[in-house]
């Protein structure tokens, strides 16, 4: 029995509707950032409820982290959560703003983060 690849977001959207959707939540709400955040494969922990997020870009990366720490149950302050875009780790004092605009991806305008613990890579 083969294991069922994960569709990520990408996958099981459009181009044009990841686009729209982006253009429609910045017009909406210009100061907020919008975020996709998925699971590495392999990852021991658990899938996200949801995937998508719209974040005040004042927040610092950290702040960000830790709201996924508690919508995965970790505790903010002893579990270790890693945290990419792309092959590049966040730096946590960042402000999202400057991340979105370093990191967000130039075609649909989601910044696309992904997560794994520290057994992921062997620790």
């Amino acid at each position: 029995m083969q294991k069922q690849k994960t569709q990520t977001y990408k996958d099981s959207h459009t181009l044009e509707e990841r686009k729209k959707r982006v253009q429609e939540q910045l017009a909406k709400y210009p100061e907020m950032i919008p975020i996709i955040v998925e699971k590495i494969p392999g990852c021991k922990l658990p899938q996200l409820q949801k995937v998508k997020f719209l974040v005040n870009s004042s927040f610092s990366f950290n702040e960000f982290k830790n709201t996924i720490k508690k919508k995965l149950n970790l505790d903010e302050k002893t579990s270790t959560l890693f945290m990419y875009c792309g092959k590049s780790l966040m730096n946590e004092h960042d402000k999202l703003r400057n991340i979105y605009d370093q990191y967000k991806d130039p075609d649909d305008g989601f910044l696309y983060l992904q997560y794994a613990d520290a057994e992921t890579f062997g620790f």
